[in-house]
Parts: C-alpha cells; sequence; structure tokens
C-alpha cells in the first residue's frame, strides 16, 4: 500500500483514472453485487455512460425542489430533541439524510430501519447485507420502470444513454450508492459543524451574532471531510513526488491530509469561518466528483441552523466518539442543550 498526502499528488490520484483506477471490484467477493454498477468502483467509459444517466436524474432544479422536505424534517427531528441529554448524531444527523434521501428516491418511510441496518452493513463490508439491499433496489427499479412516478429512482429507471437504459442491477446499484454515500457524507459534516459550536464558544458566539452558518459549515467539511481517504489501483507503473508506485500497487488518497497541506490553504489546522479561499478536496476530484455535494451542503446548513434556532447553548456530555477508517467521521456526540431565555 502507497500513502498520498500531498494536496497536489492526491489530486493527481483522484484526477488521473487513466493511471490510478478506481475498479476495485476484483477485490470484492465474488457473491457482493453492489460492486456492480457502482459509481465510485468504475472508470471511463463505463463510468461516463452511468454518470451520463444520474446527471438526468440527479439535477440542481431537483436537489433546489427539496428544501421545503429537509426544512420540515430538520424541524420535526430538532423539536424532537430532549433538551437535558440528546445524541446529535442518532437524534438528528443520521435520520434526516436517510428521511430527505428516501423520499428523494421514492423509498417507503416504514423501511428506514432496514436501510440502517444495510448501512452499518456496509460500514462493516458485509457482503451478506449489501446483497439483501441490491435485490431490495432491484425490486423497487423493476417496478418504477413498469410504473414511473416523480421520484429519482424512477428518473433513473427511465434515463436512457444512446438510446438505451440501464440495466436494473446497475440502477440497484446507483441507488444504493445514493442512499448509503448520501446520507455518510451529510450525517459527518452535521456533527462536525454542531461539534464546532460546542467545543468553541467564541465560534459559537460569532456564528449566531452574524448568521455564518454558511462559512461554519463550509470550513468544517474541510477541516473534517467524511471520508479521511480513498482507495485507488496503480494500473500501470506510475510516479509520484518522484517515488515509482508499481503496476497493481494499492494507493491510499488521503483527503483529510490534502484539505490540511498548508499549500492548499495557509494556517491549515486553525478553524477559520474568514478562510480567503477555502479549497477541499472533501467532495473528491476529477470525474468521480460527489455529484451530491451541494444536497449534503444544504441539508447540514438547515440542521444546524434548526438547532441553534432551538437551542442557545450547547454541552458535550460524554466523549466524542469516532468511526474508524475509512471515515474518522463522528459516530456519537451527547449534548445538552440550552433553551433561549432558561
Amino acid at each position: 500500500m502507497h500513502h498520498v498526502f500531498r494536496a497536489e499528488d492526491v489530486r493527481t490520484v483522484l484526477s488521473d483514472s487513466g493511471t490510478f483506477s478506481s475498479d476495485r471490484t476484483r477485490m470484492m467477493p465474488p457473491t457482493a453485487q453492489l460492486g456492480r454498477g457502482n459509481l465510485t468502483m468504475m472508470d471511463p467509459p463505463d463510468h461516463t455512460r452511468m454518470r451520463r444517466i444520474v446527471n438526468q436524474a440527479f439535477t440542481p432544479a431537483s436537489v433546489r425542489g427539496l428544501a421545503p422536505a429537509i426544512d420540515e424534517i430538520a424541524g420535526e427531528l430538532v423539536r424532537g430533541l430532549a433538551p437535558e441529554r440528546f445524541d446529535l448524531v442518532r437524534d438528528l444527523a443520521y435520520p434526516l439524510p436517510i428521511r430527505v434521501i428516501s423520499r428523494f428516491l421514492g423509498l417507503p418511510e416504514e423501511e428506514h430501519g432496514r436501510f440502517r441496518e444495510w448501512s452499518v452493513g456496509f460500514s462493516r463490508g458485509d457482503a451478506a447485507q449489501m446483497d439483501a439491499m441490491h435485490r431490495y433496489l432491484a425490486e423497487v427499479a423493476t417496478a418504477k420502470r413498469a410504473r414511473p412516478v416523480r421520484d429519482l429512482m424512477s428518473r433513473l429507471a427511465t434515463a436512457e444513454v444512446d438510446g438505451a437504459p440501464a440495466t436494473i442491477d446497475e440502477i440497484a446499484s446507483l441507488s444504493g450508492l445514493i442512499l448509503l454515500a448520501g446520507h455518510v457524507t451529510t450525517t459527518s459534516l452535521i456533527a462536525a459543524a454542531v461539534r464546532e459550536l460546542c467545543v468553541r464558544p467564541a465560534l459559537d458566539a460569532q456564528v449566531r451574532e452574524h448568521d455564518r452558518i454558511d462559512d461554519l459549515v463550509m470550513e468544517a467539511l474541510r477541516s473534517r471531510p467524511a471520508f479521511a481517504q480513498v482507495t485507488r489501483i496503480a494500473a500501470g507503473e506510475a510516479t509520484l513526488s518522484g517515488v515509482t508506485v508499481p503496476a497493481g500497487a494499492l494507493v491510499s488518497a488521503w483527503i483529510l491530509s490534502a484539505n490540511h497541506d498548508p499549500g492548499l490553504n495557509p494556517d491549515p489546522e486553525r478553524f477559520l469561518l474568514d478562510r480567503p479561499a477555502r479549497r477541499h478536496l472533501s467532495f473528491g476530484h476529477g470525474v468521480h466528483y460527489c455529484l451530491g455535494g451541494p444536497l449534503a451542503q444544504l441539508e447540514a446548513v438547515t440542521a444546524v441552523r434548526a438547532v441553534a434556532g432551538r437551542f442557545a447553548r450547547l454541552t458535550v456530555l460524554a466523549p466524542v466518539e469516532f468511526h474508524p477508517l475509512p471515515t474518522l467521521s463522528i459516530r456519537r456526540l451527547v449534548l445538552a442543550g440550552q433553551a433561549y431565555g432558561s
């Protein structure tokens, strides 16, 4: 395994798909279906074709149309927080994006429990859980293709590129990626932003007094990306900063390190709302740039604004727990909230 830390080299690994392949399906169990048709495990030209299908369905207008639903769900969840003690991840940062993306895809809310099980299985590399999700989504995709309605999964199921639709397996894999990756990024971003308010009183005051929630979320995105690193495979012998990488070698591109590279962001360890040129690779780079980035930012800003609107002060009640690699995102954030005027 070769580890890449400098921003310039990380950018190269992420953008040069001809040299650093994303096709990691060969490393997965033969029975694992999720990798087949998974956009993050494709190289061009297959990736180009599938991305064109997603682009037809996942449009900026469709994301903007979710704003009322995000407001509604975030408000409901924040009103349900017990001020004396709540886990921000369990009670808000996780359920908000799952409910939003489920509604966007057109999946029933009563299945949220199963989605959570599959999410845990996905994070653990559980092939049985991933295959169960794939079979479920394939059934839904078949039904949506036969009777399309106004939702994202119907648009995916009926979209065509060069006159040909995606296969049901491809639609199931795309939908699974949107469901799982969509919530992981947003959950991480909400938790990271709220934690900064808790541990930095001066920052909290500045954000509230001057309505800097958008800047807070963007700096949290840079400082604590949802995925600390991503893996590629060297398709042939390559050179990075004078180091030879042999063909077939695994290459770990450290997004967290790149975001904290002084060459990309001066004074990178400081959390600055006024960072003049905030650069980050948190949503990737090149052909695999995250299509759902704007949705994640919209959800995070809405969630943080709802929390700040209900609680005048937040206190951390227990040590913060983090997920292991490759995410390093917050798994548990237990807080107490002081209401305004109390």
